[in-house]
């Protein structure tokens, strides 16, 4: 069952040959393809990934489009998109395919981030009011990108891959998988490790507070481009 692990990158020099090094060296018995779908680096992300020996895709700007371009390329039976600035364990994989054998057809990772995990996660508790239930939207098959989504490439296909928006395309595909009726799992372990970057730059109450506003006011309408441009970019 093979399997196309395709980074979404933005100038992320720094990170490329991390993430690549990882993926390289994971114990995996069947055959595993590596794509990076760039946006318009200006920095060496693209020369670093194709030294590597990584199939590049290029593209404008926006993980939508650029996840979508890289899907049309990529041979695998599944598709595994990650950020750059995760690190991996290394039979990830391997924890993949057994579920998709299990019968599933999607799903992600629990995650922590590599520092300050418990105070972010403590501000998601209290922003999102879970004093009783603990349970994140992953546990409710609600994935987002840092969860590190994994999807059957037919059903991916089925479901007309993500949708062209600049922002909650991974909110958006978990919704249309759940109405479709399609399995999806969330992996416990091993866990994806994901970088604070967002919080240490832009503030920690800020970027919860942002990720809960974003979620509630896409969902009573508020327009994707709009929120983008209030998220913004912290590289």
């Amino acid at each position: 069952m093979k399997i196309t692990s395709i980074i979404v990158a933005y100038n992320e020099e720094k990170l490329v040959p991390s993430i690549v090094g990882e993926l390289k060296k994971q114990e995996y018995e069947d055959a595993h393809e590596i794509i990076l779908t760039d946006g318009g680096s200006s920095d060496n992300t693209v020369s670093l990934a194709k030294n590597a020996g990584i199939q590049v895709v290029m593209g404008k700007k926006g993980k939508a489009l650029q996840m979508n371009e890289a899907a049309k390329t990529a041979t695998g039976d599944i598709l595994f998109f990650i950020h750059a600035d995760m690190e991996l364990q290394s039979k990830t994989l391997t924890h993949i395919r057994q579920h998709i054998l299990e019968g599933y057809e999607a799903g992600g990772f629990s995650n922590v981030f590599t520092e300050h995990n418990q105070k972010i996660k403590a501000l998601g508790t209290w922003m999102n009011f879970r004093f009783f239930d603990k349970r994140e939207q992953s546990d409710r098959g609600i994935f987002y990108g840092d969860n590190g989504i994994f999807v059957k490439r037919e059903v991916f296909e089925k479901l007309g891959g993500f949708a062209n928006i600049p922002i909650m395309e991974d909110y958006d595909l978990s919704l249309r998988l759940k109405k479709n009726g399609y399995r999806t799992i969330k992996i416990e372990t091993p866990k994806i490790h994901v970088s604070p970057r967002r919080h240490t730059k832009a503030g920690f109450f800020k970027t919860r507070f942002q990720w809960v506003m974003i979620r509630k006011l896409y969902k009573i309408g508020v327009s994707p481009n709009w929120l983008a441009k209030w998220y913004g970019d912290v590289r």
